[in-house]
């Protein structure tokens, strides 16, 4: 069995650093396992957030959506894209017309293979992010934009990522193209599972035996489930 993970959520609070001991326990747990992981973010990210050690125990990284592709630190492929520039207006104008107060900068964040959008932007802070998450929950704001996005693009897919932004990609770029690197069944692990979010693609690819899925509410639960396992 492989087992996928997703990062933000899963192993790490979203975009928080991995708790050390469960850091500890996991680099025991993955010992002669075949292990992945997948996240919407760069490597680089990934590097802060679970540290070199793990990205060099597993058997490879996919970062940006499954667009790059790092094995111990190499890079092994990228697929680059470009999103078209009525796209960009599109967001600048979401930014511009959206009621929620605070702007922090860093809204628009192009990516390898496509583009995280944020209203409240990637420069907020732990307090900002909560707060936009919590108004997000109450109004809905993403779920509104992603649908926008995509009537206006039927070539473009849309997901809800994190806590405070939405992923854009070309359709079929989303995290479900990693699986053709992978050979063998597949154990996924993700908090955003639910349709929309942005590990849905993955998951509905692998809710048929002998593959599995296992949707966790944040990294206290994956500890559990992994010392059962």
């Amino acid at each position: 069995m492989n087992y996928v993970f997703d990062i933000d959520g899963t192993l790490t609070p979203s975009r928080q650093l991995i708790n050390p001991s469960f850091k500890l326990f996991f680099l025991e747990w993955i010992r002669n396992r075949d292990v992945y992981l997948i996240s919407g973010s760069d490597y680089p990210k990934s590097e802060e957030q679970v540290g070199k050690e793990v990205l060099h125990a597993v058997k490879g990284c996919f970062n940006t959506a499954g667009n790059v592709y790092y094995v111990k630190g190499e890079l092994i492929y990228r697929q680059d894209w470009e999103g078209p520039q009525d796209l960009i207006d599109l967001l600048e104008s979401f930014l511009e017309h959206s009621s929620y107060p605070i702007k922090a900068g860093n809204h628009i964040e192009k990516r390898i293979g496509m583009i995280n959008f944020s209203i409240v932007g990637r420069n907020c802070t732990l307090e900002q992010r909560n707060a936009y998450n919590l108004y997000d929950h109450e109004n809905q704001e993403r779920a509104r934009l992603r649908k926008t996005i995509m009537e206006q693009f039927p070539d473009i897919e849309v997901s809800i990522g994190g806590q405070i932004s939405i992923d854009i990609y070309p359709v079929g770029k989303n995290k479900s193209q990693i699986i053709r690197n992978i050979k063998g069944p597949i154990h996924f692990f993700g908090d955003k599972t639910m349709e929309g979010g942005n590990d849905y693609d993955l998951a509905k690819k692998l809710h048929s035996p002998p593959n599995k899925v296992t949707q966790v509410q944040n990294w206290e639960e994956t500890m559990q489930i992994l010392k059962k396992l």
